[in-house]
C-alpha cells in the first residue's frame, strides 16, 4: 500500500445537493465513511481471501458484514471494503501487513465520495438516471452492482430498508460529487442550496 504524502491534505467537500430531504426522497452525502479495495491476483482468489482476511469473501454481487465493516463483491477477485475510516484503514494495513505480491490493498476514501438515498421515490429516482433494475426480486437488499448513474461510474449497494422506503448507498469518483448530488436532488435545488 502506498504510503500518503503528508504534505497534500485532502479533504471531503459538501456537495451542494447532500443535504436534501422532501416527501418520498431523502439524499445524504456520507462524510465519514471509509472506503477501501482489495484485489487479489493469481488463482483461487476467493480460498486467499479467506487466509487474509479472516472470513469468506462474499458471494458474487453481494456484501456482508464482518467486525463493523462492510465487503461487498465487485468483480471475481475483487472487493470493495467500507465502514468507519479508522477501521478501514486498520483492515487494509492488516492485510497489507502479509506483504503478498498477489495482494493490493488500497484506501480509496478521499478518492471517492458515497450517498445514501432512500425513501419510496428512490428507485424511480435512480431508475432516470441508472439502467440497473433496482427491484427488491432482481436486486434484494445485499445486493451490489456496478454501473453508471448519468455519466458518472457508481458503486451502488441496496441497504437495509428505511421506514419510507427502500435505502441504497452510491460511490462514485469525488470529482463527480456535485454532479451527481444535483442530478439526484432534481428541481429542489435551486442556485446550489437544497431546499
Amino acid at each position: 500500500m502506498a504510503e500518503p504524502d503528508s504534505s497534500v491534505e485532502l479533504r471531503r467537500l459538501l456537495p451542494s445537493g447532500s443535504g436534501m430531504a422532501r416527501p418520498g426522497l431523502a439524499l445524504r452525502f456520507e462524510r465519514e465513511l471509509g472506503i477501501g479495495k482489495i484485489q487479489i491476483f493469481g488463482t483461487a482468489p476467493d480460498a486467499h481471501f479467506r487466509r487474509i482476511a479472516g472470513a469468506a469473501a462474499p458471494h458474487a454481487c453481494g456484501q456482508t458484514e464482518q467486525g463493523g465493516l462492510t465487503i461487498a463483491w465487485l468483480a471475481p477477485g475483487e472487493w470493495l471494503l467500507t465502514g468507519p475510516e479508522p477501521q478501514v484503514i486498520a483492515r487494509l494495513e492488516q492485510i497489507d501487513e502479509h506483504e503478498d505480491d498477489e495482494v493490493l490493498a488500497i484506501d480509496l476514501t478521499h478518492a471517492r465520495s458515497s450517498f445514501l438515498i432512500s425513501g419510496t421515490d428512490a428507485r424511480d429516482t435512480l431508475a432516470a438516471h441508472c439502467p440497473l433494475d433496482l427491484w427488491s426480486g432482481t436486486f434484494p437488499v445485499h445486493a451490489v452492482a456496478r454501473s453508471l448513474l448519468g455519466d458518472a461510474s457508481m458503486f451502488i449497494a441496496r441497504l437495509t430498508d428505511v421506514a419510507d422506503g427502500p435505502q441504497f448507498r452510491i460511490i462514485i469518483d469525488q470529482t463527480m460529487e456535485d454532479h451527481v448530488a444535483r442530478m439526484l436532488a432534481g428541481p429542489q435545488l435551486h442556485s446550489g442550496t437544497p431546499k
